[in-house]
């Protein structure tokens, strides 16, 4: 070894074994455990995917539009696609966890956008905002996740408190969601949907009425139709029925419990009611019984409607119920005794007996036992201006007792002359005695008369021309002449007699006179003042005294 050569540090290299995992890889799996985490929180707090039905998705947008409850964002659309039939749109969406509970078959979904209709102006707010997708539950009901909206947002407000009825009819008129229910002119409710039933040809509503309004429905109440302006052409003349400003313009109905009827006991919710055409048809509704008989008319008939009333004494008991509806077997026009079937009904409730079979009895009972007197009916005119005519029922005095005949199920009730008959009858017998008068006979009397007339004014005006000339003759001016020297000398007189004092004088010497004598016989009438008898008896000095007769006596 050289000597510039320096000695070697060796030393021994321990060899150990490497770790199996680096340090390094902890931090991206704390950041998978971190990831996970944060996605099994969010998978287990989100929300259900439901499934919407829309006819079209006019302001809907993904991602974005959201579902509220109340103006709360309860979810939000996710994915909107067409349906397979091209019909409408699927809009899915994402609900939150905690409303998961609203999602129930009682769940109503609708589209809110501006609107503004004949009857409605809503969804204002969205033209900034934009659409959404409104919801209304109550989370009663089993759970559901499919739904299909509504085509419109529903009238009533969701929560708003009153009652949900259901109203049918069968007459031709129609109403649409939104039109009012009114009450004395106030609006209290509106309808909601409608329903065509095909198989019974009328018309189902949903309607509902607002609190506290709510509890004037019961089991008595009668709907009927309150649309427009109604000219009715009655027997009591004319009849114009309006509603409130909001019927005037559109559709609506009204209601109210009939007269005489009592309230009855409050519904309950889904309640069916009819919707009758006139106030009128409702109250005649509110009698469940009533009896029919038959009139048989032999004349015109004109002027006699469906629904005339029948009265008796003037008040109203019934109604007029068909017009020669009855089964051909009864006859024809062509017939030349043909008489038209009226067919007339009676109410027992408007003759103050009980809606009850016991009042029904009751009512045909007494009309039999009147019929088989001297009860008739008579067609009358109720209104001049109409023509139209009513039934009323009377006693005719001079009618003869007859037993009660039938027609198929009715009891008829006998008839009399129409009064348009009886004013004809009365006509023509005036214009008989007016023909059996001795007109010919009349005439030459008064032609007669006439001349005598003539002769009589001939002669006074004969006697007036003498008179004239006579008058004529006479010399006025002289004989006012005479009249005025006359007064003169009269006057002359009765100034001179003034003067002289003549007058004064006689005056005086006259009552000079009567004083004398009045102081005569006053000596007269002291005496028979104090005995008036003296004129009779003459003057006593001693008073009359009754004696009393002597009766002898016998021994």
């Amino acid at each position: 070894m050289s000597s510039t050569e320096q000695p070697r540090n060796t030393e021994t290299a321990k060899v150990s074994a490497a770790a199996p995992v680096s340090r390094v890889w902890f931090i991206p799996l704390i950041a998978i455990v971190i990831g996970a985490w944060i996605i099994f929180t969010q998978w287990s707090n989100q929300g259900p995917l439901i499934t919407i039905e829309l006819l079209g998705a006019a302001g809907i947008e993904e991602n974005k539009t959201p579902i509220k409850v109340r103006d709360l964002a309860i979810g939000q659309v996710t994915k909107i696609t067409l349906k397979e039939d091209l019909d409408g749109v699927i809009v899915t969406a994402r609900i939150d966890k905690e409303a998961e509970h609203l999602l129930t078959e009682n769940s109503k979904f609708w589209v809110v956008s501006p609107r503004i209709s004949f009857s409605e102006v809503s969804g204002l707010s969205t033209l900034l905002s934009g659409s959404y997708i409104a919801m209304n539950a109550n989370g009663n009901g089993r759970p559901q996740t499919n739904f299909k909206a509504l085509p419109r947002p529903p009238v009533t407000p969701p929560g708003t408190p009153g009652l949900h009825i259901t109203l049918t009819s069968d007459r031709d008129f129609a109403y649409k969601e939104g039109d009012p229910i009114v009450y004395k002119g106030h609006k209290v409710g509106e309808f909601e949907e409608s329903f065509f039933n095909q198989y019974e040809r009328a018309m189902y509503y949903t309607a509902f009425v607002e609190a506290p309004y709510h509890r004037l429905i019961t089991e008595n109440t009668r709907f009927w139709d309150a649309s427009g302006v109604k000219v009715r052409l009655r027997a009591s003349g004319i009849e114009v029925d309006t509603g409130s400003v909001e019927t005037l313009l559109s559709n609506g109905v009204t209601f109210d419990v009939p007269e005489g009827s009592t309230p009855g006991v409050p519904i309950t919710d889904k309640a069916y009611f009819e919707i009758f055409e006139s106030e009128e048809m409702a109250q005649s509704e509110s009698y469940r019984l009533s009896a029919e008989y038959v009139l048989l008319i032999d004349e015109s008939v004109r002027g006699l409607n469906i629904g005339a009333p029948v009265e008796y004494r003037g008040l109203r008991v019934g109604e007029v119920v068909s017009i020669n509806q009855l089964p051909l077997e009864m006859g024809s026009l062509l017939e030349a005794d043909y008489k038209i079937p009226v067919v007339i009904n009676v109410y027992p409730g408007k003759v103050r007996q009980g809606d009850t079979p016991a009042g029904l009895a009751r009512v045909r009972e007494q009309i039999r036992e009147w019929i088989k007197q001297d009860l008739r009916a008579t067609l009358r005119i109720g209104n001049l201006l109409t023509g139209a005519l009513y039934v009323d029922l009377n006693h005719d005095e001079e009618a003869a007792s007859s037993e009660v005949a039938r027609i198929l199920d009715y009891e008829i009730i006998p008839t009399s002359s129409t009064e348009l008959t009886q004013i004809t009858q009365k006509a023509e017998a005036l214009l008989d005695k007016i023909n059996a008068l001795p007109l010919e006979q009349l005439s030459d009397d008064m032609v007669s008369a006439v001349n005598q007339m003539g002769v009589a004014a001939e002669s006074v005006r004969q006697s007036s021309t003498n008179f004239d000339a006579l008058i004529a003759d006479v010399d006025m001016k002289s004989i006012n002449s005479e009249l005025v020297k006359s007064l003169q000398q009269v006057s002359n007189m009765l100034e001179t007699l003034t003067n002289t004092g003549l007058i004064d004088k006689e005056a005086q010497q006259s009552l000079d006179e009567l004083q004398e004598t009045m102081r005569q016989i006053q000596p007269l009438l002291q005496r028979l003042n104090q005995t008036p008898n003296s004129l009779i008896f003459g003057r006593q000095h001693e008073p009359i005294e009754p004696k009393a007769k002597t009766v002898s006596q016998e021994p």
